[in-house]
């Protein structure tokens, strides 16, 4: 259960810095929660697929509710794949928003400094 909470705290705080810079779902709702479960869907299948190989395996713990979506495939892990897909887009979106503001800023101070130490 304590990783569950971790995973839920952890979507609250991606979720406040997405509302308070408006990075991702909060700039366009539709388009950022479609991203959102495309990835995370896509997440899940490659899951499934290793699960189906072998590839990942389960093992229980005391940290974790126990609750299993599917044969290995325990609820936290789909919070978490909710979480990687959230956090990567904040990152990238989060990048460019600091990127142009960066650029902005520098033609800013180029143009002001432009009409300085010219006599007429």
């Amino acid at each position: 259960m304590i990783y569950l909470g971790i995973l839920l705290g952890l979507l609250g705080c991606m979720a406040l810095l997405d509302a308070k810079w408006k990075l991702f779902v909060f700039r366009h709702p539709l388009r950022g929660l479609m991203v959102l479960v495309l990835g995370t869907g896509f997440f899940v299948l490659w899951d499934v697929l290793a699960i189906g190989q072998g590839i990942f395996l389960h093992k229980p713990s005391e940290l974790m509710t126990g609750i299993m979506v599917g044969e290995q495939f325990p609820l936290e892990e789909v919070f978490f794949l909710v979480f990687l897909c959230y956090c990567a887009m904040i990152a990238v979106t989060g990048a460019q928003a600091l990127i142009q503001f960066r650029a902005r800023r520098t033609r800013g101070s180029s143009k002001a400094g432009e009409g300085e130490g010219h006599v007429s």
